[in-house]
């Protein structure tokens, strides 16, 4: 669980593990609701670049974030995905309220458009 977390202006960044499963989620959960309450977090991005496997576990994770952020007009993105990742996050409907973009980079390129307009 090293290194999952990083910090851009007020965009939480969160590089997933290789599995995504209910213990982990649970951990991130507790880890993302500590930074939410001590840093002013707008945006969250979720890096799969990793990530291979994800329960249903791993889809309220991303669920909680979006309610965290959605009151400050923020967003949720889902980066970096894998074909595999790709139908699990189709099917369960998460692009319904987080954005898919390729990378990082194009996720914050987003983010600060999305302030200057």
């Amino acid at each position: 669980m090293e290194n999952l977390y990083e910090m851009k202006d007020e965009i939480l960044i969160i590089h997933l593990p290789e599995e995504l499963d209910h213990h982990i989620a649970g951990l991130i959960r507790e880890s993302t609701d500590e930074l939410f309450t001590c840093k002013k977090i707008r945006d969250v991005v979720f890096d799969y670049k990793k990530t291979s496997f994800m329960d249903s576990s791993g889809i309220g994770l991303i669920m909680g974030r979006y309610r965290e952020v959605r009151y400050l007009k923020g967003d949720v993105y889902l980066v970096n995905i894998s074909d595999k990742m790709e139908r699990i996050l189709s099917i369960s409907g998460l692009y319904r309220v987080a954005k898919r973009l390729d990378t990082i980079g194009d996720a914050i390129k987003d983010i600060e458009f999305k302030r200057t307009t």
